[in-house]
């Protein structure tokens, strides 16, 4: 982006920040105003744990009987309203027996209790139940979310270190109703109740969260290290005051603060990884200092580093969805396109720094500082193997359902591709909150940017050319995959193969977003407990994307592939001389200039776009109590104002022309909140409410690929419409003594406007030609209905030494339907989406000894991010999935323990298949496998 088109977009940014902020003041402070002339009688404090010396989150907090509050993530609270004189105060905790006290409130005023649960020397137990060790974090999230005005799933930082997770998305899977999709074996994405990654809204401490991946939408979370955290936040029923964006719910990552500790803290993790399938050791580190500091310790700072460096790969073989159909190839059965063998080295170095400055300069008020900047470096080495067998002539008897034989094969194909992504991401968060009387104000400022680079990736291409090849595979149990060469020139001899072409592509892009907000809510005080909030809301996201791609024909001499030839490695199949990384990047870089060749025009210019998008929100909602049952209703508006800016691309004189395009639109989000509370232990909830789901920039750019030779145009649709779902929920929750809970929810989703691609029936008449249009377009629609099952407990009732013991399980059971025009009569499920997934876990801990056997599975799905093929048997399926890891520690003492965890003890593979009309059965897709890993270390904390 040029420097002047960055003012302009800098001088129009503050424009409309000055608009948004003088109307967001202009509604907020009056309250402020009057709240300062009516002092309303409150009664605030902190309850913390007295052996760990953690706050306490979502204890409830109940005065005289009526008044009722819940603490917030550092274990305060304000009950407002609360009458005058000497009253009873319970606090009550999900695994501790209750606590009551009485205090002597003061009219018009602040009145203070702390409190705490247990502590070494008075340690309250309930039937011989003490929570300390791992049990923090499960009662803690426990705890949270029973607190929740809505239905969401907390995971606590105590319980984030305790499985063997790498990153932010892999410590969300435990979770009822989150699945991932995976890269490389490791998680990168949310699937959020069976809805696709790029429907699941992610936040950092409240503020929007820029993505770093190339030109889309969808948020990768592998780039954020699971060590970094505080706690993620899965709300599946979003209220008003929430971002409207997110179908399956919202995500809301929270780093680590000083007020999560009373005084100083620190800690330091130091770990060692092996991967069995590389062979290759590898580390990784990780700590956090926090101190209070200042009068009554009213100061906080926090930094919390982390570093790692992965060595692992994966094998791979498939035919990437290339079938040829028994219509087009005169046999019964359809027959494989092509074959490729994958073998992938991979080095993944991940470290960042959170950190937080915070201050509360009274029991009302405070603000904060908090940033974090993440960096995700992937570097790859591919070498493939391709058998094209177009290249050839299929031997029509030969073939079977599981086999066929290509005469005549004419070429084999060897490729390595050199590849590094680099992504960042930078967040900022300031703000504060005020509660004066009866009001509460708060107000926020984030700005997040996200980029990748990926620079210089180059493929080399060798081919071998022959004529009287007869090659036959044999594909067996849909993944057993063997290649046999019959006759003539013998593929394993590099010298045999001719230099085809380098490619070389530089790709970049970047996102930024810019969110404020300020809300109100004030508390009436009465028996009622009846509230009011508004609030305003900006963002302002920006994304760019650019490449450039290259073909060089051309290599200086002594450039083959039997110069660069290198052992077979690892892998399994096909075990041929490879191409070597070093050799090959060192030929490239001691010579650049030696490589020519031409810029690839459409590949150049046809990803270049930028995109503008600004959110405007205001919502009113309100909220009251009826004997059990809470009431909160509300309603949210955003309009969104959208601009984007691309290029026309004539492939035939290579020009590209400038175009852009913009759009607005509003939307209305009602919403209807329930909540029952029969007694402490049991929660009933239900709700109607609405979300939204902007178009995929992919999608949404404008851009278009006019093709005079083919007549044909391919073009994005910038005025494509948010998806919007209407939902149903409907949940209980029954919170066990013995640190547990039981829990069952049912939930309903309409959603319409889904974007697909299709090719235009009419075509385009241009200077008095047809071309035909390929583009994408709203117009299908779908529902989907789950139920999601819980159960955690820990068996302390059990007889020595199985009082130990602890169980968890979910599972979600799914059930979607979309209709597509390009489908017509056809029921199709949503992409992502697995009729059921869940988790099991057996935990034993007792003494210094944990371990936790944890199993996460999911069934068959729609491929995540393919699209829908054509017709039912052009569709690829991710077959079923269960991954079994194991945690073991030993604390030496409070301070210092050893773990280890060992992953993926099962090899579990990741398979891709399609499915057939004819009675053949599925058919291979892809197979991949990453083999076992084990990581080791020492914890320690102060």
């Amino acid at each position: 982006m040029d420097s002047l088109h960055q003012n302009r977009l800098t001088v129009m940014l503050l424009s409309r920040l000055r608009t948004t902020f003088a109307t967001a003041l202009a509604a907020l402070a009056l309250p402020l105003f009057v709240s300062a002339q009516n002092a309303t009688t409150t009664l605030v404090g902190r309850v913390t744990d007295g052996f760990t010396g953690l706050p306490l989150a979502g204890t409830r907090v109940v005065v005289a009987g009526s008044a009722e509050a819940f603490t917030n993530r550092f274990g305060e609270y304000t009950v407002t309203g609360v009458p005058e004189g000497s009253q009873p105060v319970a606090f009550s905790y999900v695994g501790y027996r209750g606590i009551e006290q009485r205090v002597a409130i003061q009219a018009g005023r602040a009145n203070r209790l702390d409190v705490q649960f247990g502590g070494e020397e008075d340690t309250v137990n309930l039937d011989e139940f003490v929570i300390e060790g791992s049990l923090v974090g499960t009662a803690r999230a426990i705890n949270q979310q029973r607190a929740a005005a809505t239905l969401a799933n907390i995971v606590a930082s105590d319980e984030i270190g305790r499985f063997p997770d790498q990153n932010a998305a892999e410590a969300l899977q435990r979770i009822p109703g989150v699945s991932l999709y995976r890269d490389q074996g490791e998680g990168r994405y949310i699937v959020l109740r069976g809805l696709n990654f790029e429907y699941t809204s992610v936040r950092v401490n409240g503020g929007s969260f820029a993505g770093a991946d190339l030109g889309e939408r969808a948020t990768a979370l592998d780039v954020v290290p699971a060590d970094a955290l505080a706690s993620i936040e899965v709300t599946k029923v979003p209220t008003p005051d929430m971002d409207g964006e997110g179908l399956g719910g919202q995500v809301n990552i929270k780093t680590k603060s000083a007020f999560d500790y009373d005084g100083r803290a620190a800690g330091l993790t130091a770990q060692a990884q092996y991967s069995e399938l590389s062979d290759k050791f590898s580390s990784k580190f990780n700590g956090f200092y926090s101190t209070r500091f200042g009068e009554g310790d009213r100061w906080g700072l926090l930094l919390a580093p982390t570093w790692q460096v992965r060595d692992f790969g994966s094998h791979n073989v498939e035919t990437g969805g290339a079938w040829v159909s028994p219509e087009d190839n005169g046999t019964p059965f359809y027959v494989a396109e092509a074959l490729e063998f994958r073998d992938y080295v991979i080095e993944r170095e991940r470290y960042g720094i959170t950190a937080a400055l915070e201050t509360r300069p009274d029991d009302a008020t405070s603000l904060y500082l908090r940033g974090g900047y993440s960096r995700f470096t992937d570097t790859e080495s591919r070498h493939l193997t391709i058998f094209d067998f177009t290249e050839g002539t299929l031997d029509e008897a030969s073939v079977t359902a599981t086999s066929a034989t290509h005469d005549a094969l004419r070429r084999y194909g060897r490729r390595l591709r050199v590849r590094e992504k680099d992504q960042e991401v930078l967040s900022l968060v300031a703000g504060g909150e005020r509660s004066v009387g009866g009001w509460k104000l708060d107000g926020q400022l984030g700005f997040t940017e996200g980029k990748e680079r990926r620079p210089d990736e180059l493929t080399a291409r060798f081919r071998r050319n022959t004529r009287d090849a007869v090659v036959r595979y044999d594909i067996t149990d849909t993944y057993r995959v063997d290649v046999a060469q019959l006759a003539g020139a013998s593929f394993f001899e590099p010298s045999s193969y001719a230099f085809q072409r380098v490619d070389l592509a530089n790709e970049s892009g970047k996102e930024t977003s810019f969110d404020a907000g300020m809300n109100a809510r004030y508390d009436f005080g009465d028996a009622r407990r009846s509230y009011v909030k508004t609030g305003l809301a900006f963002r302002a996201k920006e994304k760019e994307s650019e490449g450039e791609v290259f073909e060089l024909g051309s290599a200086p001499a002594g450039f083959s592939f039997a110069s660069l030839a290198d052992s077979a490695g690892s892998y399994p199949f096909l075990r041929v001389p490879r191409i070597s990384t070093d050799a090959f990047t060192r030929a490239y870089y001691d010579n650049p200039s030696g490589f020519t060749g031409e810029r690839v025009f459409e590949d150049s210019e046809f990803d270049d776009f930028e995109i503008s998008e600004d959110v405007f929100a205001a919502y009113l909602m309100g909220g009251s109590t009826f004997g059990r049952l809470n009431v909160i209703g509300g309603l949210r508006i955003e309009r969104t104002s959208f601009d984007t800016t691309g290029n026309e691309l004539d492939l035939v004189d290579e020009i590209a022309t400038p175009i852009s395009a913009s759009q607005d639109y509003t939307n209305v989000l009602p919403g209807i909140y329930l909540r029952y509370d029969a007694n402490e232990k049991l929660v009933f909830r239900a709700s109607w409410s609405s979300s939204l789901a902007r178009p995929g920039f992919s999608y949404a750019a404008i851009r278009s690929n006019v093709n005079r030779d083919d007549l044909e145009i391919t073009r994005g649709n910038p005025a494509l419409d948010p998806l919007e779902a209407t939902s149903f929920d409907a949940s209980v929750e029954y919170y066990l003594s013995s640190l547990g809970v039981v829990s069952a929810s049912v939930f309903h989703k309409q959603i319409d406007n889904f974007s697909y691609e299709f090719t235009a029936d009419e075509p385009v008449l241009i200077g008095g030609e047809e071309y035909e249009l390929t583009t994408f377009a709203n117009g299908s629609d779908g529902s989907i209905t789950g139920l999601e099952l819980a159960y955690q407990q820990e068996l302390r009732f059990l007889p020595a030494p199985f009082d130990g013991l602890g169980f968890m399980a979910n599972v979600t059971f799914l059930d979607s339907e979309a209709k597509y025009p390009t489908r017509v009569g056809e029921d199709v499920p949503f992409i992502g989406q697995s009729d059921y997934t869940g988790n099991v876990g057996l935990t034993y801990d007792k003494g210094r000894f944990f371990a936790r056997l944890a199993m996460n599975f999911r069934s068959e799905r729609l491929r995540e991010d393919e699209p829908i093929g054509g017709s039912m048997v052009e569709d690829l399926y991710v077959d079923d999935f269960a991954q079994l890891d194991l945690t073991m520690r030993y604390e030496f003492n409070r301070d210092l323990e050893f773990f280890a965890e060992f992953v993926n003890l099962t090899d579990e593979p990741f398979r891709v298949f399609l499915k057939s009309d004819n009675g053949q059965g599925a058919r291979l897709g892809q197979w991949e496998e990453y083999g076992r890993s084990v990581n080791f270390g020492l914890r320690w904390k102060l």
